[in-house]
């Protein structure tokens, strides 16, 4: 399958502003938020969860909410669960017992906005990346024909290490025939360097796992990095996330 990748082209936009300033029409979108909005919806869906309906601001979510109750709401500013809400956004807290035949609405400070910018880009395709859907993820880039953007969730508008260490674990799983933008490479690079050996400790040190660690949330890193622990793909279509179901 790698060989039909030899005209498509790879890039990556590490921040979700920089999506303003890319025409990502006909483009597969893979957004990535690995700490940790990506992780909880793939752990969500995978434990059951009918769809995840992702909204930027928390007065949209509580609005939807308003008018189908039954909708679990979930999310966080600040990293922390917003009061009112059922669930936040630590990925242990998605078990199947919570979430299993439930339909949830979650507002997170970048994965979903980082979602809202990719749609709004024009990708024809969007689907959630993660650490923990690492080879799935891959599997379904390969057996698309589209070129690929993988989109970067950031901190907080800022840089994030683990989001584009993710991006270049994706990368090097899709071969060497591709043309890869400046961004794309130095993924790449990153994960070259590092490798998966050291994935935890960097993770953990950089600042966004800092952050979480000092707000009480150490064990959500380690969920995170369960590389390949949950082969689903979450896919992005009409303002929500299912999983996708590979025909046959």
């Amino acid at each position: 399958m790698v060989s039909s990748l030899k005209t498509r082209s790879v890039d990556v936009a590490l921040l979700p502003s920089e999506m303003e300033r890319i025409q990502a029409d006909g483009h597969l979108a893979v957004v990535i938020d690995v700490l940790r909005a990506s992780t909880t919806i793939v752990v969500a869906l995978a434990h059951g969860a009918s769809r995840v309906i992702p909204l930027a601001t928390v007065e949209a979510a509580r609005a939807r909410q308003a008018e189908e109750p039954e909708l679990l709401l979930c999310g966080e500013r600040d990293a922390h669960p917003l009061p009112g809400f059922d669930l936040g956004n630590s990925p242990w807290e998605y078990t199947e017992a919570r979430v299993k035949g439930k339909s949830l609405i979650l507002t997170t400070t970048n994965g979903t906005r980082a979602l809202e910018a990719a749609e709004q880009a024009g990708a024809s395709t969007i689907i959630v990346g993660a650490m923990t859907n690492r080879q799935a993820v891959v599997e379904f880039c390969v057996n698309s024909t589209e070129p690929l953007l993988l989109v970067c969730a950031g901190c907080q508008g800022r840089f994030s290490l683990e989001d584009a260490l993710c991006a270049g674990t994706l990368i090097a799983g899709l071969g060497e025939d591709m043309y890869l933008t400046d961004a794309a490479r130095v993924c790449l690079t990153l994960y070259e360097h590092w490798g998966l050996g050291q994935l935890a400790s960097l993770v953990a040190d950089s600042e966004h796992g800092q952050r979480l660690k000092s707000k009480g949330y150490s064990q959500d890193i380690t969920l995170a990095l369960d590389v390949d622990g949950w082969p689903v793909v979450p896919i992005y279509r009409d303002g929500e996330i299912r999983l996708w179901q590979q025909a046959g």
